[in-house]
């Protein structure tokens, strides 16, 4: 089973050698790293361009800056391998895991990394951010019935004919919750293993909360059609 770990990155110059050379060794034999440059405008596609020699990486770039859900979507199509694990170009995820998510993709559509179920958390993260994160899995968790703890969390493994042709919308951060309620509603299986999350090495966080309440809530109401009146959840049934 081929793997492909996919990364948006936008303006990431301070962290995207580093993350290179710690995931590589991490890819599984015949894997790839595809790196999804979204339209950056520091030195992030220089230092990407001098990492060429490096077989197991590969990048695709935006023009212009779309958003990391747009850059998840290009990475669902580009992905050469049966699984596909998303993470952050950021260091915070820790490859420790990464294992028990692409295993688990033999008996499920798709694995989460979380922080909410036992043996996961958040070590380092700003209280508020911690707060926001909790309440809102919580109020996710009740609005959907879902059997998932962390609907947001974006470090995740899925089978690539599960996401492949999924009929995504959302362009931004809140793109995390949009596929996790599509893959349910189309009748799709989803585990988690523990993760403790830790904040990003270097570099400014692309996150800005008072936009993206708005949006998560827009989505958020968008895909109660999905999960309970019958709207096209864009992803066939496995």
């Amino acid at each position: 089973m081929s793997v492909t770990f996919l990364a948006p990155a936008y303006n990431e110059e301070a962290v995207i050698r580093g993350f290179v050379e710690t995931v590589v060794p991490h890819l599984p034999d015949g894997g790839e790293l595809l790196i999804v440059d979204d339209g950056s405008t520091d030195a992030t596609s220089e230092i990407l361009g001098s990492l060429h020699a490096i077989s197991e990486l590969r990048v695709v770039t935006h023009p212009v800056n779309q958003g990391i859900g747009a850059a998840i979507k290009t990475g669902f199509r580009e992905a050469r391998g049966d699984v596909i694990v998303t993470m952050d170009a950021d260091l915070s995820h820790s490859m420790e895991v990464v294992s028990q998510l692409i295993a688990g993709c033999d008996t499920a559509d798709a694995v989460y990394a979380s922080r909410y179920v036992p043996g996961g958390g958040m070590a380092g993260i700003p209280w508020w951010r911690k707060l926001i994160s909790q309440v809102a899995n919580v109020v996710l968790r009740v609005v959907y019935m879902s059997p998932v703890r962390d609907l947001t969390t974006g470090y995740r493994a899925y089978r690539t004919e599960a996401v492949r042709h999924l009929e995504l919308t959302s362009t931004g951060f809140e793109t995390q919750l949009e596929i996790t309620i599509r893959l349910l509603s189309a009748g799709r299986t989803i585990d988690e293993v523990p993760l403790v999350l830790a904040d990003r090495e270097a570099g400014e966080s692309k996150m800005r909360y008072l936009r993206l309440i708005p949006k998560y809530g827009a989505v958020a109401i968008r895909m109660v059609g999905v999960r309970w009146f019958g709207v096209a959840s864009g992803g066939s049934q496995p």
